[in-house]
């Protein structure tokens, strides 16, 4: 039956807590729920933050978000949960600006995030105090909306009437969850039978679920605005480095980034400086002090802000993506890809998904020599018209576009 109204509220199972997106991790979830919330069609969001499934991540995400976590209104707190209604202030702490937002007392009940500790004991338990919370929320036209495989308790635990399953990236092969890969397996099938939509970042995340033509391809996008409205750094860490800057922005893991490569092009181009901004995992620390932070033209400047980002991403003269050729990135949608394009940047990568689309606007090379030679080629052709083509193609791949993709799937199940 068509639904009464026009609105729907989402419960969101995120990859994040809310808190990570503060402190600077940026991921496709982040970027699709702060769109959500913009649209008028979306009246409400419960965002769940990341359920634990160990002890030890249990306990950090109870000093993290029950204990502290985002200010606001709290509506509903106890030993290992917490409800939280955030105002515009917490919400732009992230970087984005809510439309219409007004000053850090203003309650914005759109949003809601609730934190639990809960699932790594008992999942029956988490989804019994979560449901006891959410009926003081009044909710209607409920959407389950999940980016989360290592649970799938939660169908039809919230009263919804659509659920949908966002696949980013394919788990299987991330080295986090190896002891846990057997049940996330099993969870895709799970997902496959009980999700109404399946939206992949990549065509063979489809392959994950064994529907090669039932999932939904949504590639990730870019705010456009926020890349090219940044100012410029002065007087900053990059901007005092010799020039050219060949950088990369992005969590610096040990599935993704290919530290050899790096390392060769930094001693093959001895005069050039090269930034990597982003916080590296503890798994590879080991290997980046061994093989590259001896390099005298290779900087680390650390995890910056989202709001910096984009500052940052103006001094480059080259952005690269130097990503590993493994099964994990071969499911990947490098959201860098649109921020570098939008900022009008020459882009050098190794291949990936959805790369291929822009293969006339970017360098793509599989080699470490003829990545390299690639980089010189971009360096030596980078001029006033290619800029504004890349600039041209990233504007038509914004996150609102996408959004409405999605939006449009939901309502058409909701109204069938």
């Amino acid at each position: 039956m068509p639904v009464p109204n026009s609105t729907i509220d989402i419960v969101m199972f995120n990859m994040s807590s809310y808190t990570d997106w503060q402190h600077g991790i940026a991921n496709r979830n982040m970027h699709i729920l702060h769109t959500l919330l913009a649209d008028s069609r979306v009246r409400k969001i419960v965002a769940i933050d990341y359920l634990p499934f160990t002890y030890k991540r249990a306990v950090r995400q109870w000093f993290q978000n029950v204990l502290s976590g985002p200010a606001g209104q709290v509506l509903g707190r106890g030993w290992g949960y917490k409800l939280t209604a955030l105002n515009n202030y917490e919400i732009e702490k992230t970087g984005y600006v809510m439309p219409g937002a007004g000053g850090p007392d203003e309650i914005k009940h759109k949003l809601l995030v609730y934190s639990s500790v809960q699932s790594a004991w008992s999942e029956t338990a988490f989804y019994r105090r979560l449901n006891q919370e959410l009926k003081r929320l009044n909710l209607k036209n409920i959407v389950l909306w999940s980016y989360l495989p290592t649970f799938v308790g939660y169908f039809g635990s919230v009263g919804e009437q659509v659920a949908v399953f966002d696949a980013v990236d394919n788990w299987l092969e991330h080295s986090s969850y190896i002891k846990v890969k057997e049940r996330i397996k099993v969870n895709y099938q799970t997902i496959r039978t009980k999700a109404d939509l399946i939206f992949t970042t990549a065509a063979d995340l489809a392959k994950l679920f064994n529907l090669p033509e039932g999932c939904i391809f949504v590639p990730n996008g870019v705010d456009f605005e926020r890349i090219n409205q940044a100012p410029r750094l002065t007087g900053r860490d990059i901007a005092q480095l010799p020039r050219p800057i060949i950088g990369y922005i992005g969590t610096i893991q040990e599935d993704r980034v290919d530290v050899e490569l790096i390392r060769y092009l930094a001693e093959a181009n001895p005069q050039k400086s090269f930034v990597l901004i982003g916080g590296v995992w503890p798994g590879l620390r080991k290997k980046i002090k061994e093989r590259l932070q001896s390099l005298p033209n290779l900087h680390f400047l650390g995890r910056k802000s989202f709001r910096e980002t984009p500052q940052y991403l103006r001094e480059f003269d080259v952005a690269i993506i130097p990503h590993l050729q493994n099964e994990f990135n071969r499911h990947t949608n490098p959201m860098k890809l649109y921020e570098y394009l939008a900022a009008g940047k020459p882009v050098v990568a190794t291949p990936g998904a959805g790369l291929d689309e822009f293969k006339d606007l970017v360098y793509l090379a599989a080699k470490p020599e003829d990545f390299n030679q690639a980089l010189i080629q971009a360096l030596q052709e980078n001029g006033n018209e290619l800029k504004e083509r890349r600039m041209v193609a990233a504007a038509h791949e914004s996150w609102t576009e996408r959004v409405n993709v999605m939006l449009d799937k939901i309502f058409a199940k909701l109204d069938s």
